[in-house]
């Protein structure tokens, strides 16, 4: 694992210039947050690959739509949902041409009325079809969306048989006011992709190792159930002060991830 920084840190910097900033500054894994239509277009997915190629792995797409998929996605209207469907095979063709293995979504907002066990069967078939792009689909616990709770988190796993994959969105659950060890269990060995920040008595969301969570023992719970997925960094604009902060952090969280490897390992030899 190498820690990588989100393009969203920079926000409202635009998508190709954060790129080039992460590329600039030694960040060798990325995920791209693509915030309007025209940085869906073919000319600009090869402006960001030019940018990123041959040194720089993107590991995942964020759309800019997630605050509208309880639109496309949770409501009665069938057409709106393959409307939806087909404007997401557009990103997952876009993830594909990019590298990126995954794609964050988050799904249907707390306050829908819409049966959250269809919700669940829509998410199937997003994931199947995310799935013939080589891309894995993989659910966000979002503060807004009802899995920013692990009740939902857990039910969403009954509901899809277990078919799906967790991104672990620290600041998310800590403004959803989820326990973290809760959401962790609920998630089990569903969680592929981390987004991390850490927090102050006095801020929610600070650069990694500015504030008091305990990210070790965080990483050596993850790995402990199987965890090999990307951890990446993301941080509103007004959480960081420089490009450089970014890569301290993301050298530190590297330091801290391959020792929680290691202390793992060491359980485990003792425990054999």
């Amino acid at each position: 694992m190498q820690c990588g920084v989100s393009t969203a840190c920079f926000y409202p910097q635009e998508t190709s210039k954060a790129l080039e900033i992460l590329h600039e500054g030694g960040i060798r894994n990325a995920e791209i947050f693509l915030n309007t239509f025209s940085e869906m277009e073919a000319p600009y997915i090869q402006k960001l690959k030019k940018t990123a190629c041959p040194d720089m792995h993107i590991t995942s797409i964020h759309p800019f739509t997630c605050g509208l998929e309880t639109l496309l996605f949770a409501s009665e209207y069938e057409g709106r949902f393959e409307d939806g469907l087909m404007l997401y095979r557009r990103y997952f063709e876009i993830a594909r041409e990019l590298g990126a293995s995954k794609f964050v979504f988050h799904g249907c907002a707390k306050q829908a009325d819409f049966p959250f066990e269809e919700h669940c069967r829509r998410y199937r078939r997003l994931r199947q079809t995310a799935r013939e792009y080589g891309i894995d689909f993989c659910q966000e616990n979002v503060v807004r969306c009802k899995c920013g709770q692990p009740e939902f988190v857990r039910l969403m796993r009954e509901y899809t048989d277990d078919d799906v994959s967790f991104v672990l969105d620290v600041k998310q659950q800590r403004r959803a006011q989820a326990d973290l060890d809760e959401m962790l269990d609920a998630m089990g060995d569903r969680i592929v992709h981390v987004h991390l920040s850490d927090y102050t008595p006095e801020k929610d969301c600070v650069t990694p190792g500015k504030g008091v969570l305990q990210i070790d023992s965080l990483f050596r719970r993850l790995i402990r159930s199987g965890f090999d997925g990307d951890v990446v960094i993301e941080l509103y604009r007004d959480g960081f002060s420089d490009l450089e902060e970014l890569c301290s952090a993301a050298r530190l969280v590297d330091r801290i991830y391959a020792d929680s490897c290691r202390a793992v390992g060491a359980e485990k030899e003792q425990s054999s």
